[in-house]
């Protein structure tokens, strides 16, 4: 049968049809596969945004999970210096001195005194552990200490007074048996440091909350 005749014409174009078919078919199926999957959660924007109740966060190595323009808006700011800490390691705080924490842990900074930091206790926590951190941070000189029902079950927000005309303003709460502390401290009185610590410790929340 000659290559040009009508009925070679005719079975190509039905092979060409039939193929054409099946692949619309499989690009159909793979399209809707994926349309089962979870759909990303929303990083939220500010603390009331969060639903404190059904959050439960996990303890992993976040550093690289945190985006980039929340650290920049936290500490008005591209971070010039980004450290990491980990369980036995001491923490890069004002108040740590040499203490040797259980936690995971970053802290981003620039001159001028901005910083942001947040960490996770690195072990599940209960509530009643809870309550004993929140007992014992009432105690800390030059910081005005609140329980806080909008960030972790239980939580609190403290603001301290930090040498050279600084102000820290910090969350911490419970979520699951997560413990996260978080916060923001730079000079005294610019740049509504608790505004940015509400965004901040947001963003931190949900972060760790979407990695689960």
């Amino acid at each position: 049968m000659h290559p040009g005749s009508p009925r070679v014409r005719a079975r190509t174009a039905a092979v060409s049809g039939a193929v054409s078919a099946a692949l619309a078919g499989l690009l159909l199926i793979t399209a809707c596969s994926g349309s089962d999957d979870p759909a990303p959660k929303a990083t939220a924007t500010a603390i009331a945004d969060l639903d404190t109740g059904s959050m439960n966060l996990v303890r992993v190595g976040f550093c690289d999970l945190v985006p980039v323009e929340a650290v920049t808006a936290a500490l008005t700011g591209p971070s010039t210096d980004l450290q990491e800490w980990g369980n036995g390691d001491a923490p890069p705080m004002d108040d740590a001195g040499s203490d040797v924490a259980h936690e995971l842990g970053c802290a981003w900074a620039r001159t001028g005194g901005y910083a942001a930091r947040a960490w996770t206790f690195e072990r599940p926590v209960t509530a009643a552990f809870a309550n004993q951190v929140i007992a014992s941070t009432r105690a800390r000189k030059g910081c005005d200490t609140r329980r806080s029902a909008a960030f972790g079950r239980p939580g609190l927000v403290q603001v301290c007074t930090l040498p050279a005309k600084r102000t820290r303003v910090r969350h911490a709460g419970l979520f699951g048996d997560t413990w996260l502390t978080c916060e923001v401290a730079g000079p005294r009185g610019k740049a509504a440091p608790r505004a940015r610590a509400d965004a901040w410790c947001a963003t931190i929340a949900s972060t760790l909350d979407a990695e689960r």
